[in-house]
Formats: structure tokens, sequence, C-alpha cells
């Protein structure tokens, strides 16, 4: 049987760093040229700083651009209906619309052109298969049908795998795929995984029976952390890689190989990704270590150009050179700055917690919550957390000390923790939720 290739574009997924720098330096400034003439947004954001066309010839002049905030898009959407002031083009050539989750507030509406259709698509098939993810897979989708996330069903078919749109909240139609149909590579929220571990227990079904070859996450932090990737590689035998996109920008853009040391980009052409100083706005230098918000700006989209726009995903870039061949740099996101806490002047992210406690798997589960009784970002110290213990976690005294003790020592702040029976805290088919607020918003 001939060997899958390496790549899905080789070319674009292992283009130097000289190529890499003029390919999305020519794309960006007929992106630029075309913004200025058709998005009515972004020629009065820019005009009014004395900013033209002639301005923006390649990447290194993203930094004379302001940035694009979210609610700008949600402002643009509301005065400029249907698809917003920063849309590039008529409502006649858009072929299909989606809209985010709407988590941080109002969902925003993004548009697709035939062409935007397949830029996404190619970005996807890139990160699937970084991911793993190969023709001869069966591959349920239980994601809703409203959200970006469906745009992956396309390129799961492009890709060359048998796609089963399963949907949200139907675990007992992926259950059949997987017994009926042989579905064996599951694409889905990070949450999922565990969320199925969960429903197998409860119905007394054998996680390794299954089949499952290779689970593909996204959408929130957590797929990355090892001791968590760990226990589900583990209870089913299969491979656990972490993907990322932007709802607003691209469904998939990001994915990890084998090597399993970070998500690597692999949208040239199509997207530019920066990271910034999230306080001072400073484009940092990517190299191993560096920490930051990612920024985006578009490359090949016609409906919704953004240029240089917020993602308020923090990240940590893990390497920029790769045994894969892979020449985009990788990065762990850790989590998103809206979700960031502020403990007694320290800065604190939900998912960090959770990877830290989930060091000491399998003393506890790895499942947390959270609780806050006033508006973020400040919380009281000390915060307190619920943690599942283990089955067998020892003297339960002995372990809520060490717990309390290495949040202290990894992440300097105090906790009151408070250890739960496992299986006790929520499970979640789409996205963890990891903090509860106890107060009226």
């Amino acid at each position: 049987m001939k060997e899958d290739p390496k790549y899905w574009n080789e070319k674009m997924e292992t283009l130097s760093r000289d190529e890499f720098h003029a390919v999305q330096s020519k794309a960006l400034a007929k992106e630029f040229a075309y913004v200025m003439e058709n998005s009515p947004f972004y020629k009065e954001k820019f005009s009014h700083r004395g900013i033209g066309v002639e301005d923006i010839k390649g990447v290194d002049d993203l930094r004379k651009l302001p940035f694009t905030e979210k609610q700008e898009l949600r402002d643009s959407l509301a005065f400029g209906k249907p698809l917003g002031r920063h849309g590039a083009t008529p409502m006649e050539n858009v072929i299909r619309v989606y809209s985010t989750s709407g988590t941080t507030g109002v969902p925003t509406y993004i548009g697709l052109t035939k062409k935007d259709r397949l830029v996404w698509r190619e970005t996807a098939n890139r990160s699937m298969w970084t991911c793993g993810m190969r023709p001869q897979h069966i591959v349920p989708l239980p994601i809703g049908t409203f959200f970006i996330a469906a745009s992956y069903g396309e390129a799961i078919e492009n890709l060359g795998s048998t796609l089963i749109p399963v949907g949200v909240g139907a675990t007992d139609r992926l259950m059949g795929a997987i017994k009926n149909l042989g579905a064996n590579f599951i694409l889905s929220t990070a949450s999922f995984p565990f969320y199925l571990i969960h429903y197998c227990e409860k119905m007394g079904i054998d996680t390794q029976s299954l089949g499952i070859k290779g689970f593909m996450v996204g959408g929130e932090p957590g797929g990355s952390i090892p001791k968590l990737r760990k226990q589900v590689e583990d209870a089913f035998g299969a491979v656990v890689r972490e993907t990322m996109g932007n709802g607003d920008m691209l469904g998939l853009m990001w994915g990890e190989c084998e090597n399993k040391n970070g998500m690597h980009f692999v949208g040239a052409g199509a997207c530019h990704a920066e990271i910034i100083d999230p306080v001072t706005g400073e484009t940092l230098k990517i190299q191993k270590g560096v920490e930051g918000e990612l920024i985006y700006t578009s490359l090949d989209r016609e409906c919704q150009p953004l240029m240089r726009f917020r993602t308020r995903d923090h990240v940590v870039v893990t390497q920029t050179k790769c045994a894969c061949g892979r020449t985009g740099f990788s990065i762990k996101c850790v989590g998103r700055t809206d979700d960031m806490m502020i403990v007694s002047g320290v800065n604190v992210y939900p998912s960090a917690i959770r990877d830290v406690i989930s060091s000491l798997v399998p003393e506890v589960t790895g499942e947390i919550l959270i609780s806050v009784n006033s508006p973020l970002p400040s919380v009281k110290p000390p915060m307190k957390i619920k943690v599942e213990h283990g089955v067998n976690p020892g003297n339960l005294e002995d372990l809520t000390i060490k717990l309390a003790t290495l949040l202290r020592e990894k992440l300097i702040f105090s906790a009151d923790v408070e250890l739960v029976k496992p299986g006790s805290l929520p499970k979640y088919e789409y996205k963890a939720q990891l903090v509860q607020k106890n107060y009226k918003e």
C-alpha cells in the first residue's frame, strides 16, 4: 500500500524563513490594497491616521497599523448589517454565514465567499494532516452546524476521510457511529474525551474496545496538559493532538505534529500571526519561551478581512524548529486574557491552575472548579478551588496541603482547596467551564 505523504502542502508548510517572509509580505500588500478599496471600516480607520496603500509593502510594516478590537467588529455589524462595515464584498457574493459562540458577548457573524471557503478548507486540511488525520479514518463530528467548527466537515471530506455529522449533545449517536460504522478518529473540544470516558464508565463500556485511533482536540486550552493527555491516550489507546483556529479569522490554522511540542502555525499565505505584549502592544520577536497575545492579519480574505485583530489568546512559543520538517513556529495556548484572574497582584489563568493540579494525577482526576464571589479579574485570596481526588488518593488532608503548596510554589498565590469525590464535578460535551461565578452580573 502506498505510504501517505508527510505533509498536506509541503511547499507552504516547509518554507524557509526568507521564503515565509516573502510569501507573507507579497500577500499582505495585495490584501491591504483590496481592504483599502473595498472595506468602509478600514478605509476610514486607516485614512484618519494618515495611512495609505503605499505605506504597507510587507509584514515589517504591520506595526504601523492600529489593532482591531472585537468590540469594533460588534459595532461594525450593528451599524452595517448584515455583515458589517468591515465587510469588503457585496452580500450576493457570500455563500455561507457562520456565527461565533458568543461566550464573551454578543455573537458575531462570519461570512465566506467561494474563495474564502476554499482558503478555510486548505488551512484546515493542513492542520488535520499535521494532527494525524488520514483518508482511512472515519470521523464523527460532535459539533453544532451553526458555529464555524461546522466548516471542519467539508475539510474532512476534502482530506479524503469519511465524515459522520453527529452534532452537540448526541453522544448516543456518536457511540452508534463507533459501533456500527467503525468511526475511529474524533475531532472535538478538549473537554469531550473526558466526557466520553465518564459516559463509558456510567454505561459499563470498555473504552479500549471502541477502536478509536486518535483525538484532534481544540476550542479551549487543555489538550496539551501532559497528565490529562496521557489519561485520554491510556483510556482509549489513542493518540491525542491539539489544534486551534479563530472564528473571526480561520477555522483552523494550527496543528500539533507527532513530536507533540506545541501546535505548528500552518496558515502561511492565508493569515499572518504576531505575538504582542498585551499591556504595551509591542510586537515581540518569535523565539522559544516568548509569551504574549496572538494577533492575526488576513492575507487572502474577501468577505471580512481583518487587520491586526486582537484575539485575546495568551500563548507561549514552544519551538521554532521541529524534527517533522514544518517551519511554522509552535505554540501552546495558556488561556484567554479575558479569563485572566488577578490574585494579590499575580496574573493567573484557569487553565494554568488545571495544568498544575493535573500534575498530581492519579492522586487527583484533573477536574477542577474555581469559585469566585465578585467580578473578575480581581480575586480575593485565598482562591477557592474544588478538586476531584482520585480513586486511591491516600490521606486526603495531606493531599489538600500538597495541592495548596504546589499552587503557591508554581503560580504564586494562596488557595483554599476542597477535595471532592471523583465524578462529582460537572462534565462537559462542549467546552469546560472552570470558573463558577457566585454573584449576579
